[in-house]
């Protein structure tokens, strides 16, 4: 079986292979974070080095959208070749081994993450709003997915066993890449090769507020699990508080790709949803209680959520290269790595969220700028003119 060339290639058993893909690498980003007190003790880690594990996840993840480029097909296979590697060898490394290897697992998420994002936006060029948001929405649907399943699998089998079936389906959607996708050969976009030829580059306010987006979601979702933990709670706080995180995202998500939203500017979206974000990172620091902390963990999730599809339709069209992928990944390195080191270093998980917090507040005040800057651009609104099949979604 072969999917054809030219815009019938989107057919809808490639379509579905590429949403499931994705919906795996949001369960495989969120999975340290998710498990990460089992894996600190699986691995004998501080917080310190907890952290570094993100911290080598998500540099290989921002290197892995500088090496997205040529065929994205061709792309997609090498960065999920080297997940299935990645997990193979983490289901029987230890000691030091881990943090090279899951610099490696980082880098083939980086890889496929952003080139489906492109494959994607490539085939669906003229509802590419709907499509970045409704292809987020199955990201965050996997991530959201992971605490339950992935600490349900541990409390049956164990680490090795949990990293050798994420092996084992990242090696069947390598196989599908290769005996079954091939390459889309469309009509070059007017507007992406105006974009090309007048070397348009992101604007800092952009880059600043992706870098701060991400690294929002990155830190909350890879620390809340062990911040629930630790506060002693009665019931399955580290589980609950990461499925209530991961939910506001998916909530967010889902009426994102709706129409219900359509009456509102984007600027009022951007600045609703980053203060949103904000006032749950700072409900979070102030409480000790784990149903607030529930609440908290939603509204950051939920806040945080459509920020960045909606940075990420906005600049795909406009903007040539990969800068707005490193710049997400590089908030997703730094911010959880210095949340854990910061964590260690005052002996307080709750002095290390201070770096979330952080990140939150100054979200808000970036996201102001960024609808400005964007029009700057061939004087474009925030998000791109609605094409026919954006018209007719939702």
């Amino acid at each position: 079986m072969t999917v054809s060339r030219g815009p019938a290639s989107a057919t809808l058993a490639s379509t579905l292979a590429l949403y499931l893909a994705f919906a795996l690498t949001g369960f495989g980003i969120a999975l340290l974070g998710a498990t990460l007190p089992a894996m600190l003790a699986h691995w004998s880690l501080t917080d310190r080095r907890g952290g570094a594990l993100f911290f080598a996840i998500f540099l290989g993840s921002s290197l892995g959208a500088l090496l997205s480029r040529g065929a994205m097909v061709h792309s997609v296979t090498r960065g999920a070749a080297m997940l299935v590697a990645a997990c193979c060898t983490l289901a029987f490394a230890s000691g030091w081994v881990v943090f090279p290897v899951f610099f490696v697992y980082g880098l083939g998420l980086g890889i496929v993450i952003t080139s489906i994002n492109r494959l994607r936006s490539q085939r669906c060029a003229n509802s590419r709003i709907t499509e970045m948001n409704r292809l987020n929405l199955v990201w965050v649907f996997g991530a959201f997915s992971c605490p339950w399943l992935a600490n349900e699998f541990l409390r049956l089998t164990g680490v090795r066993t949990l990293f050798l079936a994420l092996a084992a389906a990242f090696a069947a959607f390598t196989a599908w890449m290769l005996l079954v996708e091939r390459e889309t050969v469309l009509p070059v976009e007017v507007q992406s090769e105006a974009a090309r030829r007048s070397g348009s580059q992101l604007p800092a306010i952009v880059a600043l507020t992706t870098l701060m987006a991400t690294g929002l979601e990155s830190s909350a979702g890879a620390w809340i699990a062990t911040y629930a933990d630790r506060l002693r709670s009665e019931f399955e706080a580290p589980v609950a508080a990461t499925t209530v995180f991961w939910l506001g995202l998916l909530v967010a998500r889902a009426l994102y790709s709706t129409r219900l939203v359509r009456n509102f500017t984007e600027p009022v979206l951007l600045r609703f949803s980053t203060a949103v974000a904000a006032a749950g990172c700072v409900l979070l620091l102030a409480t000790r209680s784990q149903s607030t902390l529930l609440i908290a963990a939603f509204l950051i999730g939920f806040g945080v959520g459509p920020v960045y599809p909606l940075l990420l339709a906005a600049v795909l069209p406009r903007v040539s290269g990969n800068a707005i992928f490193v710049a997400a990944g590089l908030g997703g390195t730094i911010f959880p790595w210095l949340t854990g080191a910061l964590s260690t270093q005052a002996g307080s998980l709750r002095i290390g969220m201070i770096v979330p917090v952080t990140a939150g507040v100054v979200l808000v005040a970036s996201a102001t700028g960024v609808a400005g800057a964007l029009a700057a651009i061939h004087n474009t609104s925030l998000l791109p003119v609605h094409g026919p099949a954006d018209q007719g979604s939702g």
